[in-house]
């Protein structure tokens, strides 16, 4: 569970947001790791949701119209999570979340069968795979100026 701000109830003095991108972080990161996550979400005393609020919710609204195969129905990924970020599984799909990697190349052990396709999940392009000894190393595009997670989807051969 999570506060938009640094309180559960509502505070008029409370002023400390948390950005959408941190909160959509908090998302990904529970998901990869097989958790519920919880947004709270204190209304005002007359009822309504704070401007701030409001405005934070769309933002992830909007993230998940793009992103939201990628979290949704899934289970947390074959891979631990790291300082990178996190991956989600749903069949014979994997979402690598890149969230936190300024690298141009991306190592991964443990994917469980073969790779049969990888692409960038904000427009489809190819992402470029190699098999090393012990995993693969993903030749990560270019994070997008505002870019909150790098999705890669990895098509793995299907389960016998």
């Amino acid at each position: 569970a999570e506060t938009m701000n640094n309180s559960w109830g509502f505070n008029i003095t409370d002023d400390h947001y948390k950005s959408a991108a941190g909160l959509i972080r908090y998302v990904v990161r529970a998901a990869g790791m097989n958790a519920n996550f919880l947004l709270n979400v204190g209304p005002m005393p007359n009822g309504e949701i704070q401007p701030e609020f409001v405005e934070r919710l769309a933002e992830i609204g909007n993230w998940t119209k793009q992103y939201g195969q990628s979290i949704y129905g899934t289970r947390g990924g074959p891979l631990p999570a790291g300082p990178w970020g996190v991956t989600t599984q749903r069949g014979s799909t994997v979402y690598v979340h890149v969230l936190d990697c300024n690298q141009p190349l991306l190592a991964l052990g443990g994917i469980p069968r073969t790779v049969r396709s990888a692409k960038l999940l904000r427009d489809g392009s190819s992402v470029e795979v190699s098999v090393v000894k012990g995993g693969l190393v993903l030749k990560l595009p270019e994070a997008q100026p505002e870019e909150v997670d790098r999705v890669i989807e990895l098509e793995l051969e299907p389960a016998k």
